[in-house]
């Protein structure tokens, strides 16, 4: 590693980033000067002028990971497996991927998950929460690749403090974007609450005492106001842009 920029000019070109694809690009040449190998950030990212990185549309960037893994990790859905951003909410610090087993109570499913990835021969990393404005959070994951060095508390500190910059300054970027899109009429955001519960919209004009023609409309209507194309998109979006809210893991 010959050229390690301080953390400070990362800082700074953060800031000047005003485009999501420039923003990943500087984030991931950051982390590669610290020597980090693999970069994912697993967030409801959108990226202009094509993809760059994505795994599939499940809104997560990578950059790094083997190709075969990251195609397993789409074909087999493995992110309803990966025990990563639910731990790393709740725990709310970085910790190693070699801890996990440590860290929780896996499920089988979880622990399945687990030993797909040793199979793999990713290697130790690290993964932590990142915080943003309306409960816009994210996870974000740094694989070493070959060997498994234990960083000192100062290096973890200052790649959290990279991650967390980076992602303030993505919902910065995309703030414009959402709020131009979420003027929702009061029945409009009661379908959309409804929908991030995982009701039909069947169930939901019984749950309103409404047509299931006028809850198809104002999906549609919704929809186009959101900038989504599905149903779980638009729950994200609207956890994302706080429109909704979780509590005690109850959308409300």
């Amino acid at each position: 590693m010959t050229d390690v920029p301080p953390l400070k000019d990362f800082v700074t070109d953060c800031e000047a980033a005003n485009h999501l694809a420039d923003l990943w690009r500087l984030s991931v040449r950051f982390f590669e000067s610290r020597g980090i190998a693999m970069v994912s950030y697993h967030s409801d990212i959108e990226v202009e002028n094509g993809e760059i990185g994505m795994v599939g549309n499940s809104g997560i960037l990578q950059s790094g990971y083997p190709e075969e893994w990251v195609c397993q990790y789409i074909e087999g859905k493995l992110s309803y497996l990966d025990p990563m951003p639910e731990l790393a909410a709740k725990i709310g610090r970085p910790f190693y991927w070699s801890d996990i087993n440590d860290l929780a109570n896996l499920s089988d499913g979880q622990q399945r998950y687990m030993a797909l990835r040793a199979a793999s021969d990713l290697g130790d990393g690290l993964a932590m929460q990142v915080y943003g404005p309306n409960a816009r959070n994210a996870l974000v994951c740094l694989g070493f690749g070959a060997g498994t060095p234990r960083l000192t508390a100062e290096a973890i500190f200052e790649l959290q403090c990279a991650a967390q910059m980076a992602h303030l300054r993505y919902c910065a970027i995309s703030g414009e974007q959402d709020r131009a899109k979420v003027d929702l009429s009061p029945r409009e955001l009661e379908v959309l609450r409804w929908i991030a519960r995982g009701k039909s919209n069947s169930v939901i004009a019984e749950i309103l005492g409404i047509s299931r023609h006028t809850v198809d409309t104002m999906t549609r209507r919704m929809f186009d106001k959101l900038g989504v194309n599905d149903r779980t998109t638009a729950a994200v979006r609207g956890l994302g842009s706080g429109l909704l809210q979780l509590r005690r893991k109850q959308v409300v």
